[in-house]
Parts: structure tokens; sequence; C-alpha cells
């Protein structure tokens, strides 16, 4: 199966559309800092921790600081037969066309 790289702009919809769920891969002290809203905290490092607990049918939509790590986890994840975006350039792409929270709630999957 295949993932698809897509746009900060495109985050909004895929999610609402799809009904997609927003997934911050990056190290959990990151995400506390700031997030996108509505995103949970699931560190690509404990990536074998928390597969498993999303159903394969799923739409995960998958962001990390610049986009890197976050398309590594879109690999492993599309590998395994998930339906998988990640955005290209990362939350730094998505806080020059969004506002992000800054910590004030914490969804995470541990």
């Amino acid at each position: 199966m295949k993932f698809s790289v897509i746009h900060a702009g495109e985050v909004d919809d895929i999610v609402r559309e799809m009904r997609g769920i927003l997934v911050d891969v990056r190290p959990r002290e990151q995400y506390c800092i700031h997030h996108y809203k509505n995103a949970i905290s699931c560190p690509y490092e404990e990536m074998e921790r928390w597969i498993c607990r999303f159903p394969r049918r799923c739409v995960l939509v998958l962001y990390c600081e610049h986009g890197s790590t976050s398309l590594l986890a879109a690999r492993r994840l599309a590998e395994q037969g998930y339906r998988v975006y990640t955005v290209a350039g990362g939350i730094r792409a998505m806080e020059k066309n969004f506002g992000i929270d800054c910590g004030s709630e914490r969804n995470s999957w541990n």
C-alpha cells in the first residue's frame, strides 16, 4: 500500500472529510511545547508500542518537525496496510498556514 504526501493546507480537509486521525510523531517533549490542534502524540521512537492501537481501516495524517520523520513513519505504516498521509514540511509548514496549540491539551497514546 502507498502513502500520500500532502501540503499543510490540506490537513484540515483530509482530517474532516476522511475522518482522519492527526498524529504528531515528534518526541513527546516537542509535542508538549507546541502541537497542531487535536493532534495526538505518538512518538516515532515508540512506534512499535502504539501502532497496534489504530485499526487498519482508519486514515492517519502524520507530521513531525520538518517532514522527514513522518515520511519514515508513513512508509512503515503503509507497508503494514494503513492508509496514511504525511505533511510535507511538517509542523513548520503548518505553522505558516495555521495556528497551533501551545501544549494546553495533551492527547497521548502511550
